[in-house]
C-alpha cells in the first residue's frame, strides 16, 4: 500500500485519506485469517474467547457473543454490511446485528456491487445514524485484478522478472519423525501440512509467468489498486451526498500475504510473522481529533472498543479489545500486543512489546517449519523482516516477554489447546466451491 509507503502506487485514494485520518502504522491481525480475524474486528475478543480460530471454513460465531453491530443497533443506529467474499457468508454469523446483510460475492461484479449497494442504501436511510460495514476482498487470491486491470503493474518499473519461484506440485514433503510427535493421528491434522511451504501449492498457480515471483506480487498489487478505487468511488459520492461532515470512516484490514517469506508462498494464517500479521487501520475521526501517523503496536479488533467510545457508547466489559481513543488523543498505547496464529491444536502464541517481539511454538511440526526453537524473539527495529532469532543473544528480554505471555495465556491456554478443532459448521457444495476457487479449501 502506497498510503504505508510502498514503491508502486497501489491506494492513491487511501494515501489521500490518511492525510485526514490517525493512521496507525503498527496495526496487528488477532488471527491473519479472514472469519477467525473479522469475528475479533467484530465482538473485541481473540479467537480463543469467541471460539473463531484456526480456519477460514467451517465454523462460526456463536450468538452468544455480542457484536459490534448489535451494540450500534440497539443504541438506535440502523446497520447493513456489504460483503464480497463469500469465506464471510451468512452462516458464519459474523454479520450478526445488520439489519440489511448483502452478499455481493455472489455477483458477477462482486467489488463493484459491494459499493453500488452500499451507496443505494446510504441514499435512502437518512432518518437515523447508520453504521455500515463494505468489505472489499479484491487482492486475494486468486489475484485477477479484482475487477481491475489484472497484469497493470507487469513489466513495469519495479518488476524483476529473474526473481525465481518454485511451483510444489506433488512431490511429498520429507518431515523428521522427531516433528511430527505431537501431531496426532487425526486426518485433518495432516491436511495442514500443505505445501505452500517452500514454493507455489498446485491450486494458487498462476498461468502465464507461473515461475516468476514478481508476477504472483504484481497481479496482488493490481488487486489492492482495485480495492481503493472501489473504496475511492465509496467515499468520494458519499461526500457528494453531504454525508461526510459527521461520518466516521474506519479502514482495517484482516491479514496480509506471504509472497516468499519464511519460505511461504501465496497464503496467510500459518505463521505469526508481520508479514501476513500486520494489516493496515486508520480512522477518519470527526470533531476536534487531530490527523496522525501512530507509532506504537496497536490490536486491529481495539476498532470497534474505539468506534464505541468515539460515538458515546460504552464499550462493554466482555471485550477483550480496548478503546484506542486516549491513544488517538495523545495518550499513552496498549503496552502489549498479541496475536494468535496456525492450526494446529497447540498453536502459536505471540505478544509484541514496542520494537520487540517473542513468538511461542509448543508444536514441533511447526517449529519444524519455523526454526525450531520454542520460542523465537526479533527486534524488528532493526529487523523488521524478522530473520534473526534473537531467542538466545537477548535472553533477558526473552524471559521477561515469555513471563508476559505465559501470564496471558495461563487462563485459558489449557482448555484451547485441549478443546475441539471448533470445525462445526456443515457447508453446502455451491459454498465450498466458491471456498475452494478462493484457496481455501483442496
Amino acid at each position: 500500500m502506497s498510503a504505508y509507503g510502498y514503491r508502486r502506487d497501489t491506494t492513491p485514494f487511501l494515501r489521500a485519506l490518511a492525510t485526514e485520518s490517525i493512521v496507525f502504522d503498527h496495526a496487528a491481525s488477532q488471527w491473519p485469517k479472514t472469519v477467525p480475524a473479522f469475528a475479533s474486528i467484530m465482538t473485541g475478543k481473540f479467537g480463543h474467547s469467541n471460539g473463531v480460530m484456526r480456519f477460514t471454513t467451517g465454523q462460526a460465531l456463536d450468538d452468544s457473543h455480542e457484536a459490534l453491530a448489535e451494540m450500534m443497533a440497539a443504541a438506535g443506529y440502523d446497520t447493513a454490511a456489504f460483503v464480497s467474499t463469500s469465506a464471510l457468508n451468512e452462516k458464519t454469523n459474523v454479520l450478526q446485528g445488520f439489519k440489511t446483510a448483502v452478499e455481493t460475492f455472489l455477483d458477477a461484479n462482486p467489488f463493484g456491487n459491494a459499493t453500488k449497494t452500499a451507496l443505494g442504501w446510504l441514499a435512502r436511510r437518512r432518518e437515523k445514524p447508520f453504521f455500515a460495514w463494505v468489505h472489499y476482498n479484491n487482492a486475494h487470491y486468486p489475484y485477477n485484478g479484482g475487477g481491475g486491470p489484472p497484469d497493470m503493474y507487469v513489466d513495469d518499473e519495479y518488476y524483476d522478472a529473474s526473481r525465481p519461484v518454485k511451483c510444489n506440485m506433488d512431490v511429498p514433503m520429507k518431515i523428521p519423525a522427531a516433528n511430527l510427535a505431537n501431531l496426532g493421528s487425526r486426518p485433518l491434522d495432516m491436511e495442514v501440512v500443505r505445501r505452500n511451504i517452500g514454493g507455489i501449492q498446485p491450486a494458487a498457480v498462476l498461468e502465464g509467468r507461473p515461475y516468476e515471483l514478481d508476477y504472483y506480487v504484481a497481479r496482488y498489487d493490481a488487486g489492492i489498486h482495485a480495492a481503493d478505487a472501489q473504496i475511492g468511488r465509496l467515499i468520494r459520492t458519499a461526500r457528494k451526498q453531504g454525508l461526510l461532515g459527521n461520518t466516521i470512516i474506519a479502514v482495517v484490514g484482516d491479514h496480509g500475504e506471504a509472497f516468499g517469506e519464511h519460505n511461504y508462498y501465496v497464503e496467510h494464517g500459518r505463521f505469526p510473522y508481520d508479514d501476513c500479521v500486520l494489516v493496515p487501520m486508520m480512522i477518519r475521526p470527526v470533531g476536534d481529533l487531530v490527523p496522525a501517523r501512530v507509532k506504537v503496536p496497536v490490536p486491529a479488533f481495539a476498532v470497534a472498543p474505539t468506534l464505541l467510545e468515539m460515538v458515546g457508547i460504552r464499550p462493554p466489559q466482555a471485550m477483550e479489545a480496548k478503546s484506542l481513543l486516549g491513544l488517538m488523543r495523545g495518550g499513552p498505547g496498549p503496552r502489549f500486543v498479541y496475536t494468535e496464529s496456525g492450526y494446529m491444536p497447540d498453536y502459536t502464541i505471540s505478544v509484541r512489546e514496542q520494537n520487540w517481539k517473542l513468538i511461542h511454538i509448543p508444536n514441533s511440526l511447526d517449529r519444524y517449519f519455523m526454526n525450531d526453537t520454542e520460542y523465537e524473539l526479533y527486534d524488528l527495529s532493526n529487523d523488521p523482516g524478522e530473520l534473526k532469532n534473537l531467542v538466545a543473544q537477548q535472553s533477558d528480554v526473552a524471559a521477561r516477554l515469555r513471563q508476559t505471555l505465559t501470564e496471558w495465556s495461563k487462563p485459558w491456554v489449557a482448555d484451547a489447546y485441549s478443546g475441539p478443532m471448533r470445525i462445526d459448521l456443515k457447508l453446502d457444495t455451491e459454498t465450498i466451491g466458491r471456498l475452494r476457487a478462493l484457496g481455501y479449501v483442496e
